[in-house]
């Protein structure tokens, strides 16, 4: 479990990266209305940064998020010895602690700096689709559908993956901009479980708050 959340912050920083290198979209965005964060959630908020809302039994990782992103950036500099990771982040890790002391299913928080002529949030999409479909194991897009988070602008994707090894993944990933950055907002299971998960992970993404 523990490689498969390196493997996929790999991928975030590599997806998060590749805004300067992929065409234009054509988005065709449906607007859902903003939800309101369910009451039997727990909030963990960065002061000054951000929060994030979550199920009452699952509980941040930080202990683990920098050993597990260190891990991740090694990973991509052994591929890529050039590759430039200075403006990218990992905030955030967490999930459901299990008997074993790993966290599933997880959420993590990514942000870089957005790209110059890959600066809305629908070239922001495009891009990251466009990686995934050409570079992701398995890859395969549900949907993708255009809500208000937090007043904001965002997009949630549903997709899967198959790696080598680690079986088929599943995801809901929020994606918004702000300012200079990019946010990426991700929670994952085991394909087989995502059904016990999807309203959950739904409603984690869309709490996030970019605070000022």
């Amino acid at each position: 479990m523990i490689r498969k959340l390196i493997v996929t912050f790999a991928i975030a920083i590599i997806v998060l990266m590749l805004t300067v290198s992929c065409a234009p979209p054509t988005p065709t965005p449906t607007t859902t209305p903003e939800p309101e964060i369910p009451a039997h959630f727990t909030t963990y908020t960065h002061e000054g940064l951000f929060s994030i809302s979550y199920p009452s039994d699952w509980q941040p990782a930080i202990s683990i998020m920098e050993e597990t992103f260190e891990a991740a950036k090694k990973e991509l500099e052994a591929t890529d010895p050039t590759v430039d990771l200075e403006n990218i982040g990992i905030l955030f890790f967490g999930g459901k602690e299990t008997l074993e002391g790993y966290y599933y299913p997880t959420v993590s928080i990514a942000t870089d700096l957005r790209s110059a002529g890959y600066w809305t949030l629908d070239e922001v999409d495009e891009a990251n689709s466009r990686y995934d479909r050409e570079n992701t194991p398995g890859y395969k897009e549900f949907s993708i559908y255009k809500v208000i988070v937090d007043g904001r602008d965002a997009s949630i994707l549903d997709s899967e993956d198959n790696e080598p090894g680690y079986g088929r993944w599943r995801y809901i990933q929020l994606t918004t901009v702000k300012g200079d950055f990019v946010w990426l907002v991700t929670c994952g299971s085991e394909y087989q479980d995502f059904n016990d998960y999807e309203d959950t992970f739904n409603s984690i993404v869309r709490s996030l708050r970019i605070l000022d």
